[in-house]
């Protein structure tokens, strides 16, 4: 019961967080000389979309890839570093901690979109997964170990 109280008030704090972030498409010939370097060295993909988001006073791009079925988005900063790669999975391919999580916090909600957060170094350092439940969209990051991370 405490675990799902828990569970309850980070879902409101994660909801509340992403209030401050703005949004805006971008072109590639508008991204900054090494945000468009690093999105142009992503291995043998298609960029689909690019959008300029600012977070906490931060400029953080949001590169759409696609190479033949799979999909990913990467957030790179505005030096060009690579912060993070989401990607869309299955819920088998989670570590069995964080899909105990998922399982639970889903309950009987729906699963809406499931993705890996990794490093740069392709390191999975945590899964997000938006849910519906109860007619209630909810958001969790939640890291390989099962633990809430915060984003």
């Amino acid at each position: 019961m405490l675990r799902c109280f828990v569970l309850m008030i980070t879902l409101v704090f994660f909801d509340s967080a992403r209030a401050d972030v703005s949004r805006q498409p971008v072109k590639l010939a508008d991204l900054p000389a090494a945000v468009r370097k690093t999105a142009l060295q992503q291995k043998r993909a298609n960029i689909r979309g690019l959008e300029k988001t600012v977070q906490q006073g931060k400029e953080i791009y949001e590169v759409e890839l696609q190479s033949g079925v799979v999909k990913r988005t990467v957030f790179i900063d505005a030096a060009g570093t690579v912060l993070e790669v989401k990607q869309p999975i299955t819920l088998s391919e989670v570590s069995p901690a964080a899909k105990t999580v998922i399982e639970s916090s889903v309950g009987n909600g729906t699963i809406l979109s499931l993705e890996s957060v990794k490093t740069a170094l392709g390191i999975v350092a945590a899964y997000e997964v938006k849910f519906d439940r109860n007619g209630k969209q909810s958001q969790l990051r939640i890291g390989p170990d099962g633990r809430l991370v915060q984003e």
